[in-house]
């Protein structure tokens, strides 16, 4: 059972990470701070002090739960122990605020959430989410110094249903061999738990428990000598203030009934962890705040150890036995055997043949009265037959799981209670080894009296005679149908995909590793598809339309392959893998396999009454099954890999198409990262190189530069950045590039402004190098070893930046406008691009692509973008820039927008920038 208790604490932790992710992504747009209270939800707080006290210290999460959650208002009522229990079972309140022990017992008798959140408390200056139980003495007591001595000591505690005043310390003593309260004399000082420690000072005690930081808080207020005293087993465990002599559980736990709707529990979980940590509202009710729910698995197996409620209830074994009642056993024992010794001794004189029978008698009788209350008592259902298979004896359990009574069963075949589920070859089997004089042991599929069915577990030994001949057949079965449905949890849990239902990577490599066991030299492809921008579906429609469209699109995969064995999986927020078998492996094979997964997206996907037309990226892999079954992880690992790069390969020509993995992929591979090695190399050893292009105005004068970058490889000479910028992005090596980058521009700026005062340097920075927690940091050292001006600083950033972390990148920017670095979006127009986000962010300049220029000569000027994003520029007073202008047609066409700015090959070439300073300075010369 307390296997079972393990794995049910880590779904409940499973769901609480879930129910923290999912509202934390939209519980900003979801909550108003105007709400109206058409729908009462009852707030259960448990009661330690007097109730009024409670009411008051809590009222403010009520009313901050009120204020977030819109529609909705929270009553706070404050109940002690046994009241609380009974106002969740008459279904009097929604949520539930309390300890620990107390969670556990209301979830296991009336199926309470996981825990949204776990209380942050605060103990002084102490802020912890785990809490410990204190046991001590007096410090002059030498004859108490280990937790074993304890046994046979007076010990004062506040109460027998305090967790941390009583039951973690009566745990942590029965790992040392001491059970509460039969090895100790118990005495109960009540509450406040220093009510304990005086009993022990004024020597009414030997030893008492309390929790961690009582000892700290009463010390701290000069109402005890801690020196006068002495801890047990002390232990100072890492990231937790004060000493404890037993380990740590979780703080009070915040949870709803299963009534309350699951979209409400979600939200109440964000608003619980979105309170500030120690915070104006957290210090109105004396905490810190709340946390992500702790691992309650340890109050569990706590609760479970002592045979607390609800784990009372139980069976005693020969071991608890002999355990708990040893010396009681023993005694009873000495004395039984005194007494037969009496008694024999007084009659020897007797007849010894009616003494000897009337023992034996008494033996038996006495032997059978126990077997008959151990049946009778059994949790499992117990039911002989006799060589006919007729019913003559069903216990309790028998009737409470079947609901039959033995009235109705008596002379009857068990197969009354066949479902016609079990398999006919379970019977067959069950039988043959019955009939061969053994046990039987297997699983059921049984049918309850009112028809409803239910797994069951049976073991069936045939009961044999003193001559070995089998007499009757004796079943017991248990009723497993809560450890099934456990077990089919844990399964989806582990092994399915929560949004679409599909499987998930554990579950595809183990059906890929049992399908190359099964299929020896069988042919398999495996497709990794990837839907393109899925993350901008999320940033612009939301998360629950951005889940809509993972099912919708796992639904038409599902629905419309054919192959063979096929195996749909999601692997990640937007791939899917498709593993299958195939008949051959040749490459239109494979294409084919691949096109029709591409058809599947050439008509729109219908989401909350709007149409979606995806792009998809695939890359396929073919994957022959060898004979040695020692290989298919090896294999799995391959074909995964392989089909990687062929999705890498599409997705770096465009996110759109198929691509079958082929060696030259393979090699390409390993060749990129052999350059990814020299390349870091190189830019540890100075091999960069700062080239510049010059950015003109209409009258051709010089207005900027755009500093580029060039490696000089020292095999393969000069390489221009579309050798090495994208294989570095895929590396921490951007961060070392862009580092070197921006600090030649500086010092070339400073160089520069020394001669043209109001000259612009543009460098591009990364999406990486951007969200770097001290870029800004960077920037403005970089600008002051250079000692040059900030305003000349140009940063080209792509729209790519924007759709992660709005926030944070609007915050560095801001910092880096008010030092005076201006801001250019590079590219423009060729990603995401949105009015809305561009009028929140301190951007100065825009930088037309070069594919909107070519466009001008395609189509004309009157279907080109360039005068729009002009006049759209000129609106909103933003410099602009044209890229790629190479003839001096296009020069002419740009000609009528007299305030753009050019750069391209028609006006200058990159060049190395010490050769191009000598070359300006000898122009500005003439």
């Amino acid at each position: 059972m307390a296997s079972n208790a393990g794995l049910r604490m880590k779904i409940y932790q499973f769901f609480s990470v879930l129910l923290c992710i999912f509202p934390a992504l939209v519980f900003a747009s979801q909550t108003s701070p105007e709400h109206s209270a058409d729908r009462v939800y009852n707030l259960a707080v448990l009661a330690f002090q007097d109730k009024s006290v409670t009411l008051t210290r809590w009222q403010p999460l009520a009313d901050y739960l009120s204020e977030k959650i819109e529609k909705s208002r929270f009553e706070l009522n404050a109940y002690h122990n046994e009241e609380m229990e009974q106002a969740v079972a008459s279904g009097e309140v929604d949520f539930v605020f309390t300890q620990p022990s107390q969670y556990v017992l209301l979830t296991y008798r009336h199926q309470l959430s996981s825990p949204l959140a776990s209380l942050l408390n605060k103990d002084g200056n102490a802020v912890t989410d785990h809490f410990g139980g204190v046991i001590f003495t007096q410090a002059g007591r030498d004859d108490i110094s280990r937790l074993e001595d304890v046994k046979g000591k007076r010990v004062a505690g506040a109460s027998l249903t305090g967790l941390g005043a009583y039951q973690m310390q009566a745990y942590e003593l029965l790992q040392h061999g001491v059970r509460l309260p039969q090895d100790v004399d118990l005495m109960i000082t009540g509450q406040p738990q220093r009510n304990a420690v005086e009993a022990v000072l004024a020597g009414e005690a030997d030893v008492g428990f309390v929790r961690t930081g009582v000892f700290e808080a009463l010390a701290e207020r000069g109402l005890v000598d801690v020196s006068q005293l002495k801890l047990l087993n002390a232990q100072r465990l890492s990231n937790f203030p004060y000493v404890t002599s037993t380990r740590l559980y979780p703080e009070w736990a915040f949870a709803a009934l299963p009534a309350v709707d699951s979209e409400v529990i979600r939200l109440v979980a964000a608003a619980l962890l979105a309170i500030p940590r120690e915070g104006e509202l957290a210090q109105s009710m004396q905490i810190a705040g709340f946390t992500i729910a702790g691992d309650y698995r340890t109050i569990d197996s706590l609760m479970r150890e002592l045979r607390l409620e609800p784990f009372d209830d139980f069976s005693l074994s020969a071991q608890d036995v002999v355990t708990w009642w040893f010396t009681q056993i023993v005694i009873g024992l000495v004395i039984f055997f005194i007494t037969v010794i009496a008694v024999i001794g007084v009659l020897l004189q007797r007849q010894h043949q009616l003494r000897h029978e009337r023992n034996r008698l008494e033996q038996a009788l006495e032997k059978l009265r126990l077997l008959n209350q151990v049946v009778e008592q059994s949790p499992e259902a117990i039911v002989i037959t006799d060589l006919q298979a007729r019913i003559s004896y069903i216990n309790p359990a028998f009737e409470q799981t079947t609901c039959y009574i033995l009235s109705e069963v008596e002379g009857k075949n068990p197969r009354i209670l066949n479902s016609g589920q079990t398999p006919l070859q379970v019977f067959e089997t069950m039988w043959e080894t019955l009939k061969k004089g053994r046990v039987w042991r297997g699983e059921l599929i049984n049918k309850r009296k009112n028809g409803e069915v239910y797994p069951s577990q049976a073991i069936i030994s045939p009961v044999k005679d003193k001559n070995g001949k089998t007499t009757h057949y004796l079943a017991i079965q248990r009723d497993i149908s809560q450890r099934k449905q456990r077990e089919q949890r844990i399964d989806e849990l582990l092994y399915r995909d929560p949004i679409t239902g599909l499987a998930n990577r554990n579950r595809l490599i183990e059906l890929m590793d049992k399908q190359l066991h099964h299929q020896e030299n069988g042919n398999f492809a495996l497709l990794l598809l990837n839907i393109a921008r899925f993350k901008f579906i999320n940033q612009l429609h939301g998360v629950d339309v951005g889940d809509a469209v993972l099912v919708a699109v796992a639904k038409r995969l599902e629905n419309r392959l054919t192959p063979k064995d096929v195996v749909i999986a999601r692997l990640a927020a937007d791939e899917f893998a498709i593993f299958c078998m195939l008949d051959n492996l040749h490459d239109q094979t494979l294409e084919h396999l691949a096109e029709s997964a591409m058809d599947l997206f050439h008509s729109p996907f219908k989401i909350k009454g709007e149409a979606f037309l995806f792009d998809v990226a695939i890359g396929v892999a073919p994957l022959k099954a060898l004979t040695s079954p020692s290989r298919s992880s090896e294999l799995i690992n391959q074909v995964f890999n392989q089909a990687g790069l062929a999705l890498k390969k599409v997705r770096n020509q465009g996110s759109k198409g198929f691509s079958l993995f082929n060696q030259r992929l393979l090699d390409d591979s390993l060749a990129k990262h052999q350059l990814q090695v020299e390349l870091a190399k190189g830019i540890a050893q100075d091999e960069l190189r700062l080239f510049v292009q010059p950015q003109v105005n209409q009258q051709r004068q010089l207005t900027g530069l755009e500093c580029l970058v060039r490696w000089q490889h020292p095999q393969q000479g000069l390489l221009l950045p579309g050798r090495f910028i994208a294989m570095a992005e895929e590396s921490d090596l951007i961060l070392a590039l862009g580092d070197w980058v921006l600090k030649r521009a500086c010092f070339a700026l400073a160089e520069i402004q020394q001669i043209k005062a109001d000259i612009q340097m543009a460098v591009n920075i990364s999406p990486r190098h951007f969200r770097q927690r001290d870029f800004v940091e960077q920037v403005r050292g970089c600008l002051a070893q250079a000692n040059a001006r900030p305003s000349g600083l140009m940063i080209e950033i792509t729209e790519s930046l924007f759709l992660d972390e709005m926030d944070e990148v609007l915050a560095k920017m801001t910092e880096l406008k008010r030092l005076g670095v201006r801001f250019s979006i590079d590219d423009f127009g060729t990603g995401y691009s949105s009015l809305s986000y561009l009028q929140q962010l301190p951007v100065d300049e825009l930088k037309i692509d070069r594919a909107f220029i070519l466009g001008m000569a395609r189509f004309g000027e009157e279907r080109s973008l360039v005068p729009s994003i002009y006049a759209m520029a000129q609106q909103m007073q933003l410099r602009v820039i044209a890229e790629g202008i190479e003839t001096e047609e296009q020069c002419s066409q740009l000609s009528r927008f007299s305030q753009l700015e050019m750069q391209g090959f028609l006006f200058a070439k990159p060049k190395a920038y010490q050769a191009w300073l000598i070359e300006w300075q000898k122009t500005k010369m003439l």
